[in-house]
């Protein structure tokens, strides 16, 4: 899966020089107003760029499961129920007889056919927890996530209370850092899970 690995490092390279950027900024001010100013700044970008790789990545991963040859009752538990989340609400909602009659042709319609996956749902608040479903269903370890789900949860929570205008300060650089590190530790680890889960059964025979 070359290309899923690939495309995972260009969407991790521009994502990392705007956050670079960000940091040269922040160790060049010069004033208290400034360095409150760029951290405000920085953590709205830390987080777009948490919650926007998380969901990219995803998208990827599950993109390159559709193409992989395989059929919906080849995968995952977890992963079959999201690849089927659409038809099954369809016949939840169907009328009895169409319940009945979807309920024959389901095996054939879906389970014997490639995965149709709907978008994901980031929640526009990637809190753990919605992380952590995301990633159940992607059959991917959350380990990263409970390691530094305080980290994500306060990340998060700054982050709103920044983008609806509350005077949240922050005054340490190094304060601010430790999040970042949180937040690659986080990316590169769903990076490589994604490449490593491609390359095993049934994925690649």
């Amino acid at each position: 899966m070359t290309d899923v690995l690939d495309a995972l490092t260009r969407d991790l390279d521009w994502r990392e020089t705007e956050i670079a950027t960000m940091r040269v900024l922040l160790s060049a001010s010069s004033s208290n107003i400034q360095r409150r100013t760029l951290l405000r700044a920085a953590w709205a970008m830390l987080y777009a760029h948490y919650e926007g790789f998380c969901k990219e990545a995803l998208t990827i991963y599950f993109d390159a499961i559709s193409k992989a040859e395989v059929v919906c009752s080849e995968l995952p538990a977890s992963t079959q129920v999201f690849a089927l989340a659409v038809p099954l609400n369809l016949l939840k909602h169907s009328s009895v007889p169409d319940f009945l009659e979807g309920v024959k042709k389901f095996h054939a319609s879906y389970m014997e056919k490639a995965p149709v996956f709907p978008e994901v749902d980031t929640q526009s608040n990637l809190w753990p927890n919605v992380l952590n479903d995301l990633l159940v269903t992607a059959d991917l370890s959350c380990s990263k996530i409970l390691e530094h789900e305080v980290k994500l949860r306060t990340l998060v929570s700054r982050r709103n209370e920044i983008a609806h205008g509350k005077n949240n300060l922050i005054d340490e650089v190094s304060y601010y850092l430790g999040f970042e590190q949180a937040v690659y530790d986080v990316m590169y680890d769903l990076a490589l899970q994604i490449d490593e889960r491609l390359s095993c059964s049934p994925f690649k025979s």
